[in-house]
């Protein structure tokens, strides 16, 4: 039961929006002279709050505290083993303090347990320790049985906060991250000068691509500079907007229109493996999100499969047929990508300078990527 209540009392103490003991609002018995406020609760705890300004109470209003309650529930499942094993009364004071560390900078709360023996008046102590800065103290009193539960906790404002986090970045910075994202987007062929190249379906020639991207930032943790690099798995595809057949006739890759079919489908498609290597602009925003971005530079790889796939209807039934084979496309890939966005917005473009098919081999041209960027 000790516990319940003692739960219960830290969590009203995050609500700023309680009655103040006597009628008055929170509000006026803080900019009185009054700087105690305390709330009675159905099962008989009260809950006391002390306060020098209205500050202090919006600062606790966006504290956390998780890290204070993981703490305190250890301390009162203790006690209840105690009440399970020990007889008569005895009182449980956990007091968070400040204290000074070390090295004189930061502070630390010491939690304390107090078990005191109603025959002997013997106190026993247990403390523990946990980092954090101050600004508010709060006293909750638990009444229950006689038995007694005290806890005094000072939280920090959003400065003393803001400053322990920037600290904490900084001593656990890491110059090199991965990170996974999604280029979502469109193929096009461009420098199609030869007129057996046929034209695409806008919206069938998706273009699909997994990167685990390595982002090393250059000139420390302000600098917006990075250099990414890692590998991107692309995935290309090229749906014809007529009834298109791709041929390998004597090594070399043809495209036929049929005028006996109507295709429901009918694509070109390649996977590539890809790592690129572009330097990047990364601002950061007043609140530490993300802000204008923008980089561009190069990449180059290795084609890894390809296959065509027809889809059609034929006595009443879908067919499909899918052929693998490399139909005469470079192996090696490389070219020119950038990227550029704001804040989770990202957009990207990605061109191949290398041609679509091998020296020869088929018709000349280039493909060109575009699209959102996602998870980045």
């Amino acid at each position: 039961m000790k516990r319940v209540l003692l739960l219960m009392a830290i969590f009203m103490a995050t609500v700023t929006g309680v009655s103040a003991k006597g009628g008055l609002t929170v509000k006026e018995r803080l900019t009185s002279e009054q700087d105690t406020i305390v709330v009675r609760m159905a099962n008989g705890a009260k809950l006391i709050l002390q306060l020098q300004n209205i500050e202090q109470l919006k600062a606790f209003e966006n504290y956390s505290l998780d890290s204070l309650m993981r703490e305190l529930n250890k301390y009162v499942e203790q006690v209840d083993q105690m009440e399970n094993t020990t007889d008569g009364k005895k009182d449980m004071t956990v007091t968070f303090n400040t204290d000074k560390s070390a090295d004189g900078k930061s502070e630390q709360i010491t939690v304390t347990v107090q078990e005191q023996d109603p025959k002997t008046g013997e106190v026993k102590k247990e403390r523990h320790e946990i980092r954090i800065n101050k600004s508010i103290k709060i006293d909750v009193e638990v009444e229950e049985d006689g038995d007694n539960t005290r806890v005094n906790v000072n939280v920090p404002d959003k400065a003393q906060r803001d400053s322990t986090r920037a600290a904490y970045k900084e001593k656990h910075y890491k110059a090199s991250k991965f990170n996974f994202d999604i280029d979502l987007g469109y193929n096009n062929l461009l420098n199609t000068e030869d007129t057996q190249v046929p034209d695409l379906k806008t919206l069938g020639s998706r273009y699909v691509s997994l990167n685990l991207h390595l982002n090393n930032q250059i000139g420390g943790r302000k600098s917006p500079f990075y250099i990414v690099s890692g590998f991107e798995f692309a995935f290309n595809n090229f749906m014809f907007d007529d009834n298109i057949v791709v041929n390998d006739i004597n090594k070399v890759t043809t495209f036929t229109e049929l005028t006996d079919r109507n295709f429901e489908k009918s694509k070109l498609t390649y996977s590539s493996v890809n790592i690129p290597i572009m330097p990047k602009l990364q601002f950061k925003r007043e609140n530490g999100k993300d802000g204008f971005l923008i980089g561009a530079g190069g990449f180059a790889g290795y084609r890894l499969g390809s296959h065509t796939k027809l889809k059609y209807q034929e006595e009443g039934k879908t067919e499909k047929d899918k052929t693998r084979d490399n139909y005469n496309l470079s192996d090696f890939q490389y070219g020119l990508e950038g990227v550029i966005g704001y804040g989770s917005v990202n957009l990207f473009v990605k061109y191949n300078m290398n041609d679509v098919f091998k020296d020869n081999r088929g018709p000349q041209a280039n493909v060109i990527s575009f699209g959102l960027r996602l998870l980045n």
